[in-house]
């Protein structure tokens, strides 16, 4: 997914996804009461309210077609968004699925939606022309971990064609026999060639490569209660 698009979209919802922080779980604020007038911008951005009654709204894809899709954490819902006229503002919301373990991650690549479940990869095709009426998903990788403690899941395809999967520790501070936690690992599109890439990382929620040399760069949430004097 190309990083500047992904930071776009992220802040033309970002009120959206960032209403639940500090507050009651799925207590999202109506969106004319977000304060984006208290957000500091740099010189030359603005933020408004792309779309609105996306409750629970997290991770976002922005596909090359213009759909901004979005996953969601305790909602258990994707969202496609489509701007039709070209002015910034969603004029369509289509629920692709319902009932979902934690769908967070969500990315598209070549017409299909993949998205991750706790446990699960899960494939919606040719999804782009099928909005208003989704197929059912379609699994393509079933073998994560069931632990749901981090157990939600941001999901990239990187420079190699992979799709890159992150797995959270499944408690605030332990070390798992199981080397999968702690881990972030990659699949083919088609669910084969299942391998680590890289141990020791607690919790990542979101990674991009370098455009030049594609290195990969990725964050690590830290542990939980270590109070605010660090």
């Amino acid at each position: 997914m190309n990083t500047a698009r992904y930071l776009f979209s992220a802040l033309l919802l970002l009120g959206l996804a960032c209403s639940s922080i500090n507050r009651p779980k799925d207590k999202d604020l109506p969106a004319s009461d977000l304060p984006l007038e208290s957000i500091r911008l740099p010189e030359g951005f603005q933020i408004d309210i792309y779309a609105a009654d996306v409750t629970n709204a997290r991770s976002m894809d922005l596909s090359p077609g213009g759909v901004l899709y979005v996953g969601t954490r305790s909602q258990g819902d994707v969202y496609a968004l489509v701007d039709r006229d070209g002015d910034f503002v969603a004029d369509e919301k289509h629920v692709l699925a319902t009932g979902l373990k934690m769908p967070n991650g969500v990315a598209f690549r070549d017409g299909d939606l993949y998205i991750a479940e706790v446990s699960r990869i899960l494939k919606l095709e040719d999804i782009e022309n099928r909005l208003a009426d989704p197929p059912a998903p379609k699994v393509v990788y079933d073998r994560y971990p069931t632990e749901t403690h981090h157990g939600w899941k941001f999901i990239d395809f990187g420079p190699d064609g992979k799709l890159y999967v992150p797995v959270g520790a499944p408690c605030n501070i332990c070390e798992s026999k199981d080397p999968v936690f702690n881990s972030l690992t990659r699949i083919n599109p088609d669910g084969s060639g299942f391998e680590i890439v890289q141990e020791g990382i607690r919790n990542t929620v979101g990674f991009t490569w370098h455009p030049d040399n594609q290195e990969l760069w990725f964050t690590d949430n830290g542990r939980d209660w270590m109070g605010d004097d660090l």
